[in-house]
């Protein structure tokens, strides 16, 4: 749907008090959105897709503190558990990766308007230099090249992609980037070096890749819990999908984040989102692990509002993606967008 259809379609639903209606139907569920980015400077373009621009985020902010009831992850778990009441549009605000942004231009807004959020952190890569998760791999390769075409090899011999325009990078980056999510850590850096090496001396500057893709320190993420409105939980140690790893591996992944946490925070870490976080990505397997090792609960992708008693190692959320039509932040925060998607698929 075009931008100029957005604004027509979603701007017609807040108008006739539609969005009003669903969230006061909706009261008694707790809503968590998702949030990868927040940029100052960023344009509208595919690899920011997931990062929001300052000022959205700001106004977005601003509603949640003035029309819904703020709350943080930790105090969501518990009203959901019912060991605590849930007041009327509880809402919870994260953040998956640990990005610099998330401290440099979201932190300051959630100071301004004195919201809480919890950011779910990627421990490898925190304090890293020039680092970025496989799935940001894959789009800066794809979005950066000069070239016209990637070759991918794949069980059925070799795939060529075609990337010679910004919609054909687009729909390459996708299907790329969902092949990869099924194999092995090793597998898939293998895939991407291959990648890598194609566009080698063949790739355009992109001078907005160092505030779209640069993590925090452990100097940074400190500040921020030391105000009291930041908590963090991990998100890994490598962003790996738990169903891709063997139950060592998850182990592995789910125990030295936690550790890496907690010896950086001096508080304990019970906190955990799932990467990419669909229904395929996790398993009862990772539930049982994420109890055994003290996490309280872990935040998944799938989309929707959670009422009292809902799986606590299975929360939904919903995700909020870079748009400059606030109508349209409206619908997925109210779940109108996801009831439509439900129905359209």
């Amino acid at each position: 749907m075009s931008e100029l259809l957005k604004t027509v379609f979603y701007g017609t639903m807040q108008a006739t008090g539609l969005f009003d209606l669903t969230r006061y139907l909706n009261r008694k569920n707790g809503l968590i959105l998702t949030y990868h980015g927040v940029l100052e400077t960023g344009t509208e373009n595919y690899v920011n897709r997931n990062c929001v621009s300052r000022e959205m985020f700001d106004r977005q902010v601003r509603w949640v503190k003035e029309k819904c009831n703020p709350v943080s992850v930790s105090d969501m778990v518990q009203m959901i558990r019912g060991k605590k009441h849930m007041p009327p549009n509880a809402v919870a605000i994260t953040f998956d990766d640990g990005f610099r942004n998330n401290y440099k231009v979201a932190f300051p807004v959630l100071k301004k308007h004195n919201v809480p959020a919890t950011i779910f952190i990627t421990t490898d890569f925190i304090g890293s230099k020039g680092e970025k998760l496989w799935t940001e791999r894959i789009d800066s390769i794809i979005y950066s090249a000069t070239i016209r075409r990637l070759r991918l090899p794949t069980e059925n011999g070799e795939d060529l992609f075609d990337i010679s325009t910004p919609e054909n990078k687009i729909k390459s980056s996708d299907k790329i980037r969902k092949y990869l999510k099924s194999k092995s850590r090793e597998e898939r850096e293998q895939h991407i070096v291959e990648l890598e090496r194609q566009i080698e001396g063949m790739r355009a500057f992109i001078d907005e890749m160092d505030e779209r893709y640069d993590f925090m320190d452990w100097d940074e993420v400190n500040q921020m819990v030391e105000s009291g409105i930041i908590e963090i939980g991990s998100h890994t140690c490598s962003h790996s999908i738990l169903s891709t790893l063997s139950d060592e591996q998850v182990h592995s992944e789910l125990l030295n984040s936690k550790m890496a946490i907690e010896a950086q925070l001096n508080k304990p870490c019970t906190l955990f989102s799932y990467p990419n976080g669909t229904q395929n990505d996790f398993k009862k397997r990772d539930k049982k692990i994420l109890q055994k090792l003290g996490y309280e609960t872990a935040l998944s992708q799938i989309d929707g509002l959670n009422k009292v008693g809902e799986d606590i190692y299975a929360l939904k959320r919903v995700n909020i993606v870079r748009s400059p039509n606030f109508p349209f932040f409206l619908s997925k925060a109210t779940g109108i967008w996801g009831k439509i998607k439900r129905l359209a698929n």
